[in-house]
């Protein structure tokens, strides 16, 4: 026989059930636009049916309904995918930004009504000696060849410091960056503590786990992050190969500052801050990129602009010395300082200093009262105080003949070289960026697809729901009119 009551239970499971679920509904709603918001789903099961015997032997009818658990829907795959793509497009970017602060440096353009940059400093150098070739006694040309070596030895500089500037900012950045790494290393321990605590019990700590995976999404824009779950349910993070969660403990990492001794350059590298101090192996995120826009892309120009100033001591002094001055004298350096032979014979003879841009200046003996007069314009076999030709061979050093020092380029070809292949690494970082970008995008929307919240299938099942909470409210009234009747009108 049915017991009396039955029903009452079974009915009561099911607007439990309902009213469960239509809250689960209701959180997906009001977290639809939460970053890293999982879709929860109130998972339902039968619960166990009970045995009666009727006049046609054993029948077995349900008891009801039972929420089995609330689950979120996650992807570990696409997750790892995904931060995977999110470190690689932010290396990309990081790489895009910087070399487009590079070509500002070696910008060549119109200012106002003044070309500027190093191409039209070389430009105005060259042009400056053409007239000094043919005008070589004229105070004005002798005047314009000094002052244009001067803006040229100025120019050099001024880009070098604008790089060097640039990679002590990236060397401060990288420094800012592991420290976020730290703190989010940090609140990820935190989560796992926490989660460790809350599903002790059995349950599944689903808006926890939503702000851990948020962290570790944060995480990987900075840098190659892998994930490993533990039977716990606690997470195990490694950055660069090192691990700096486990569980609830993190493991910091700290940043030993050196120097580039021929730039003067703050270098730094990452290591674990507890020893053996494991060094840090940045192959994605932005860290990955600051590293190698500084110690690669920036010292690799810093060396292209120390070359040009090496060929301006070395190959255009000696040319220099090759002419006579306006007093008949043999020339002396342009560049640098008269005591100095910057390319003696061995070169071990010399030790300059450890930078050729620290040592390249116009010679300050030209700035002296006579010092017009020590520009070096004449040939040595010539007698005639108003014949050019080495002026020419020192234009020529500019735009016709190449140099060892140059890899067998003029310098403006050198320098057209330089520019050029900057020109290339930034529009091939720029594609690259874009290509990532989309992939990420890609890779987000069909995360998106499985975990996000879709506000139209959260309000079809809001009504469902609705209407379950409400037939089985029916049910209970028409059972309790029942029971009404059973108990107080039987006679």
């Amino acid at each position: 026989m049915i017991p009396t009551f039955m029903g009452i239970n079974t009915v009561t499971l099911g607007l439990g059930a309902a009213q469960v679920s239509l809250n689960t509904t209701g959180h997906n709603i009001t977290n639809a636009s939460t970053p890293g918001y999982s879709r929860q789903t109130a998972n339902l099961a039968t619960t166990p049916s009970i045995s009666l015997y009727g006049g046609g032997g054993a029948l077995q009818v349900g008891t009801g309904v039972k929420t089995q658990s609330v689950t979120r829907a996650r992807d570990a795959l696409i997750d790892m995918q995904y931060r995977q793509q999110n470190a690689t497009q932010n290396f990309w970017q990081n790489q895009s930004d910087n070399y487009g602060l590079i070509e500002n440096i070696f910008y060549y353009g119109t200012v106002g009504t003044q070309t500027v940059g190093l191409q039209a400093s070389i430009s105005n150098f060259w042009t400056s000696l053409q007239t000094l070739a043919a005008k070589p006694t004229n105070v004005g040309a002798r005047t314009s060849v000094r002052e244009m070596g001067n803006a040229l030895v100025k120019t050099l500089k001024q880009d070098s410091d604008h790089l060097k500037s640039m990679a002590e900012d990236l060397t401060k950045q990288i420094s800012s960056q592991v420290n976020d790494i730290n703190n989010i290393a940090q609140q990820i321990a935190v989560l796992n503590t926490k989660i460790s605590a809350q599903e002790s019990n059995g349950s599944i700590a689903n808006d926890l786990r939503d702000l851990r995976d948020l962290k570790v999404d944060q995480l990987s824009k900075l840098a190659n992050v892998q994930v490993f779950e533990g039977s716990s349910g606690n997470y195990q993070v490694t950055v660069g190969g090192v691990a700096v969660v486990q569980g609830d403990r993190t493991y910091a990492l700290k940043v030993e500052e050196g120097q580039n001794t021929k730039y003067s350059i703050t270098t730094s590298t990452v290591k674990l801050e507890a020893p053996p101090n494991t060094p840090v192996q940045f192959t994605s995120g932005t860290l990955a990129s600051m590293i190698q826009m500084r110690d690669e892309t920036i010292t690799g120009k810093l060396d292209e602009l120390d070359t040009i100033a090496q060929f301006l001591l070395q190959t255009f002094n000696d040319q220099h010395k090759q002419g006579l001055d306006n007093n008949r004298n043999n020339g002396k350096n342009f560049f640098g300082d008269d005591a100095v032979n910057y390319n003696p014979t061995p070169p071990a003879t010399h030790t300059p200093a450890t930078c050729w841009l620290d040592e390249l200046k116009v010679n300050d003996t030209l700035y002296t009262p006579a010092g017009l007069d020590l520009i070096a314009a004449s040939a040595k076999t010539s007698a005639d105080k108003d014949e050019g030709s080495n002026a020419t061979l020192l234009s020529n050093l500019l735009n016709k003949d190449t140099s060892a020092i140059l890899g067998s380029n003029t310098l403006l070809e050198y320098y057209g070289k330089m520019t050029g292949t900057l020109g290339v690494q930034s529009q091939q970082a720029t594609n690259q960026a874009s290509s990532e970008s989309q992939l990420l995008a890609s890779t987000n929307n069909w995360r998106e697809a499985i975990s996000g919240v879709n506000m139209d299938e959260e309000m079809s099942n809001m009504i469902k729901f609705q209407k379950a909470y409400q037939a089985a409210a029916n049910v209970l009234s028409t059972m309790n009119s029942m029971l009404d009747t059973l108990i107080n009108r039987t006679a």
